[in-house]
């Protein structure tokens, strides 16, 4: 028997067949690197790209804040002035010449005219004096100067014009080594009926002063032309309606020149509503063929007190111990005040005064100056700053960025911020 050899073995075919088999996906095994000795290093993974572009926004977020915080950099301070609620029932007397100490008024006056047409009802025989405005100025000395009722104003051609009621013309005053004649603004009346006294502006003298040295120190000028005058035929307007008209133009006007008073209020001054009067004036009527123009002027005068005189002089009668520091109202809507009951309150050379109410008094600081003391300084200077503004009861700072300690150089960068709830 024939031995078979290994070559004559021949093995099975393997049958392949047509199953699909499934691709399993793995992770990539680390590459590892040989150093030496057998030991290896592992490669870290590879980082994605967003990784980056967040680091780069990160930065980019953090400097765009300091950016911002070095353009509104700066510093605010608020301000806790010293204050004191006060309660006050007296009486204060005001001056036109006060002392430094001493609470003073002065007078503010506006003007208004306004006209109105009626039907005239006929024509009558008529004699009216010619009317207008002059200045008179006193040159003579610093003291004031009453002018008596029917005080005579004399132009150059002889004319002669009168006040119906007694004035007081203010003291000269000095400016800079120039001396400022005092005035005041009245309506004077011709002697006599006629149109010769209708004349345009002019100078006046006083001839009661005539002989004295107070005549050259003492004159006038005309404000506005004198008008009016007549004699002779004028129309004639039924009593009931004239009188009608006339109290329509003054409610009409005294409306609105009260309105007025109020924004032209200068400045530093109160103009309390029980020191405000007027007084009215019919101005010559103009005839037309068959109506007639009814002209009225409406004179305001307001005594105007001023804000810190006012203010003092509560502080001195309602604080204890008060320090005669520099101080303001918070309002005087809870204050009334009262002025005395004299005729024609706005000639007087004193008024007295009733006050009565609630208010607080709060003391006055120098906040550009505050700002100017803080500009450069570190923040743990701000107690010994304020040691140098006793109004000030205390404050506090803010500064920015943040992480600076000082207050900016320049002083316009530090705000100061008061409050006084």
């Amino acid at each position: 028997m024939r031995r078979r050899t290994v070559q004559d073995i021949v093995p099975p075919k393997r049958r392949i067949g047509r199953r699909s088999i499934p691709t399993l996906q793995s992770e990539p095994e680390p590459q590892t690197e040989s150093h030496g000795s057998g030991g290896t290093w592992e490669k870290p993974p590879r980082r994605s790209p967003k990784f980056g572009l967040w680091i780069i926004a990160f930065i980019a977020l953090i400097s765009l804040a300091f950016a911002i915080s070095f353009l509104f950099s700066g510093a605010t301070v608020t301000v806790f002035p010293k204050k004191q609620d006060v309660h006050i029932d007296g009486t204060a007397i005001a001056k036109k010449d006060a002392l430094p100490d001493e609470l003073s008024y002065e007078v503010m006056t506006i003007e208004h005219t306004g006209s109105g047409t009626v039907s005239s009802t006929g024509e009558e025989d008529m004699e009216e004096k010619a009317s207008g405005r002059i200045v008179i100025y006193n040159e003579y000395n610093s003291a004031n100067q009453r002018l008596i009722k029917n005080t005579r104003f004399e132009t150059p051609e002889g004319l002669t014009y009168r006040i119906r009621s007694s004035v007081v013309v203010p003291g000269r005053t000095s400016d800079g080594g120039k001396i400022v004649p005092g005035s005041i603004e009245v309506t004077v009346y011709a002697d006599e009926p006629g149109e010769k006294y209708n004349i345009s502006l002019t100078d006046f003298t006083i001839p009661g002063f005539k002989g004295s040295p107070q005549f050259n120190k003492f004159y006038a000028r005309s404000k506005t032309a004198m008008t009016g005058g007549l004699f002779g035929k004028r129309l004639t307007v039924d009593s009931t309606v004239l009188k009608n008209e006339q109290d329509r133009i003054h409610d009409e006007i005294k409306q609105q020149i009260q309105s007025d008073a109020q924004t032209q209020v200068p400045d530093g001054f109160y103009l309390f509503n029980s020191a405000i009067a007027t007084e009215f004036e019919s101005l010559p009527r103009v005839d037309h063929r068959d109506t007639v123009e009814v002209r009225e002027k409406v004179v305001l005068y307001g005594i105007l007190i001023s804000k810190s005189e006012f203010a003092r002089h509560i502080a001195v009668n309602t604080v204890a111990g008060f320090d005669g520091g520099d101080v303001r109202l918070t309002d005087t809507d809870n204050i009334t005040v009262r002025f005395s009951d004299e005729e024609r309150l706005w000639e007087q050379e004193e008024i007295s005064l009733d006050i009565v109410g609630a208010t607080t008094v709060i003391w006055n600081y120098d906040a550009e100056k505050l700002a100017g003391d803080l500009s450069g300084r570190s923040k743990d200077a701000l107690t010994t700053v304020l040691s140098g503004y006793p109004s000030i009861e205390r404050a506090e700072a803010v500064i920015r960025p943040f992480w600076k300690g000082s207050f900016p150089e320049d002083s316009a960068e530090v705000k100061i911020v008061e409050v006084t709830q």
